[in-house]
């Protein structure tokens, strides 16, 4: 008896929900990509603005830095008890910095030629030298890039950032936040991407 309970219980939910219509707003104005673009947040951000393009970094950021730190981290593996190059792990961090859409192709390039050049000789050198793991890493930020400082900074903080230009020709710009620091972008493809890291 209760199993025929339950059965016509799940059946008449499920009938329920299945007559629920989906909506879906329709978009009648297509927008082009030079136009505003929405993401999974409330706010809009228009990709030919730099500043917008900075706020949207930042808000990105937020969601993202651990992912960002991370996945960086993981290209520092283990040889016989030595630091040594995880080449799988940079591949699948380079093809997540280009899928985020942010960084410029130069950056990507550097990026992955500093790992595979200074960082893999730096590694191996301390390979030759039978130096262990011996305080941090090569090549990774002790603390963020971005805020200067070694706890990962707050939603509030990075709502709060102030933006302004310091520079800016049609291809590249700098953007100071706050006190924090600058975001070294150049326009490709009509959408502005961070060049290089914070020095």
């Amino acid at each position: 008896m209760f199993k025929y309970l339950f059965l016509i219980s799940a059946l008449a939910m499920f009938v329920s929900c299945s007559n629920e219509e989906d909506t879906v707003p329709s978009n009648t104005n297509e927008s082009s990509e030079e136009e505003v673009k929405k993401t999974g947040t409330d706010k809009t951000y228009d990709p030919s603005s730099v500043i917008s393009r900075s706020e949207q970094f930042f808000d990105w950021y937020s969601e993202n830095s651990r992912m960002l730190y991370k996945m960086r981290s993981a290209c520092i593996g283990a040889e016989n008890g030595y630091h040594a190059l995880d080449q799988k792990k940079l591949e699948a961090y380079i093809a997540w910095l280009k899928e985020t859409g942010f960084f410029s192709e130069d950056f990507i390039a550097n990026e992955y030629n500093r790992w595979t050049s200074e960082c893999a000789l730096i590694m191996r050198e301390k390979a030759r030298k039978k130096e262990h793991f011996v305080g941090p890493p090569p090549c990774l930020f002790e603390g963020d890039v971005f805020f200067k400082m070694q706890e990962r900074p707050s939603k509030e903080m990075i709502d709060s950032l102030e933006y302004s230009v310091s520079e800016q020709t049609d291809s590249s710009a700098i953007v100071l936040f706050s006190e924090r620091g600058k975001l070294n972008w150049i326009r490709s493809n009509e959408t502005w991407q961070i060049d290089t890291w914070p020095k």
